[in-house]
C-alpha cells in the first residue's frame, strides 16, 4: 500500500520538458542497443533506444590531436523518445538482440520522420547510430546466417542501408551510443 500511495505521488506531480532551439538543417538520429541476457533474474535480453532531434554537425577547428586523429564532430540536439523493454521473444545471440532493437528503433524513427514532415513540411534525414559493428559491417556485406528470421532481419536491414531510407548508418563506441544506459547496468553514469 505505501509503494503505490508513493507511485500515485509521484504520478501526480507535473513534469516539465524543455525543448531547447535547435537551429539550421536538423535531422533525426536513433541510437539503438541490446544486452544480450543480462537481467539476472530470469536472464532475459533487454533492448533499448533514444531518438534524438538534432542539428547539423559542427567540426571543431582544433588541429588534429597527439596521436593524429581528426577534430572531433558534435551536435547539438533534443530527446524526442526512449524506451527500455524485455525482448519477449527467444533470443539466440547478441547480433538477433541488436538486429531486434535497431528494427524497433528505425520503425519509431521513420514514424517520427513523418510527424515531423507534417509539423513542419521539412524533410530530415534519417541517421542511425549503433555501438553494434556486426551491424553496420553486415548491412554491407552479403554473407547470409543459417537462421531463417535472421535472414529476413538482415535483408531488412540492407535494404534499408541501400535504398537510401537510412541516410546514414554508422558505428559508435559504447560510451557515445546514448542508448548504453537503458540496457546495461554497467553503463558508466558520467559518461
Amino acid at each position: 500500500r505505501a509503494l503505490n500511495k508513493l507511485v500515485r505521488k509521484i504520478r501526480a506531480q507535473p513534469v516539465v520538458l524543455r525543448f531547447y532551439p535547435l537551429k539550421g538543417a536538423l535531422r533525426i538520429v536513433g541510437f539503438p542497443d541490446a544486452a544480450y541476457r543480462n537481467n539476472r533474474p530470469d536472464m532475459s535480453t533487454q533492448r533499448g533506444s533514444v531518438i534524438c532531434l538534432c542539428e547539423a554537425r559542427t567540426t571543431t577547428p582544433a588541429p588534429r590531436d597527439v596521436r593524429g586523429h581528426p577534430p572531433e564532430s558534435s551536435a547539438k540536439g533534443c530527446i524526442i523518445d526512449f524506451e527500455s523493454h524485455k525482448i519477449n521473444r527467444t533470443v539466440l545471440s547478441t547480433t538477433v538482440a541488436e538486429l531486434y532493437a535497431f528494427q524497433k528503433t528505425y520503425g519509431t524513427c521513420v514514424f517520427l520522420r513523418g510527424l515531423w514532415m507534417d509539423i513542419s513540411c521539412q524533410v530530415v534525414p534519417l541517421h542511425m547510430r549503433t555501438d553494434a559493428n556486426n551491424l553496420v559491417t553486415t548491412a554491407q556485406t552479403t554473407l547470409l546466417p543459417e537462421q531463417k528470421e535472421t535472414i529476413h532481419m538482415i535483408n531488412q536491414l540492407r535494404t534499408e542501408a541501400c535504398s537510401g531510407a537510412i541516410d546514414d548508418l554508422a558505428h559508435v563506441v559504447s560510451n557515445d551510443c546514448l542508448s548504453d544506459c537503458l540496457t546495461k547496468a554497467s553503463a558508466r553514469p558520467d559518461v
